[in-house]
């Protein structure tokens, strides 16, 4: 039993230092309302990984996966007919944002003098969007950014299948699953500690970023629907026509 505890350790810790996740909380802690919101984020992410131990453990994965086997089967063609019109959707709403951008500009460029001086700065402008995400988002960005990298996890992988060699007690998986956990979730708890206490730097990080981000962020959202649009369009099309 010691050895498995050490492996956990280890595994626990090499899975810990994840560029990915420690990113996207550097990005995210810059835009939450309150800084405390960011633990809706650092939970999400370690009881997302606790409950992918629990379901790979006892075997509901596979049965998972076997429901999405026979939907496909059963419901291939309604699926994939979806997916198209998903697809579809998504480059519609690609062409509607580029047009809208051209309209807000030529909207802004008509605007007098006047109007322009009674608005606020672009820093004021910028430092009242950049705290915006609610804590909802926090928890669902934190499942979905949990469940995309758990494709990759090797040293995650590599923790299930120790566990695995092992007849190990609910209570003794669950003392094992805490243990990964709060270690895997240890750089996020530290970079939350050091931005409470350089607080006003990071921030003042974090309006530069906004600001510079603002000048190529009008091609972002129409790029990113246009791409996931044309994925999903030629997936959808690639099952459907065979």
């Amino acid at each position: 039993m010691l050895g498995l505890f050490l492996s956990t350790i280890l595994t626990s810790a090499a899975d810990s230092l994840n560029p990915i996740a420690i990113t996207q909380q550097f990005v995210l802690q810059g835009m939450v309302r309150k800084p405390q919101h960011i633990w809706y984020f650092i939970l999400s992410i370690a009881l997302t990984n606790l409950a992918s131990g629990y379901l790979a453990y006892y075997g509901l994965l596979a049965v998972f996966g076997s429901f999405a086997e026979k939907l496909i089967a059963g419901f291939g063609t309604h699926l994939f007919a979806a997916e198209l019109m998903l697809g579809i959707t998504f480059l519609m709403l690609c062409c509607w944002l580029i047009q809208n951008q051209r309209i807000q500009k030529l909207k802004l460029q008509l605007r007098s003098a006047s109007e322009e001086r009674e608005r606020p700065s672009a820093e004021e402008a910028a430092a009242k969007k950049i705290k915006s995400v609610s804590p909802i988002a926090l928890v669902v960005l934190g499942i979905a950014a949990t469940i995309s990298e758990l494709l990759t996890a090797l040293p995650y992988f590599a923790f299930l299948g120790i566990l695995f060699q092992y007849q190990l007690s609910l209570g003794e998986l669950t003392g094992l699953l805490l243990v990964y956990n709060t270690i895997y979730s240890l750089p996020l708890i530290f970079l939350y500690i050091v931005y409470m206490r350089a607080r006003d730097q990071f921030d003042r990080l974090y309006l530069w970023m906004k600001q510079k981000m603002s000048v190529v962020s009008g091609g972002i959202a129409p790029a990113a629907a246009g791409l996931i649009g044309s994925l999903l369009v030629y997936h959808s099309l690639s099952i459907l026509v065979r």
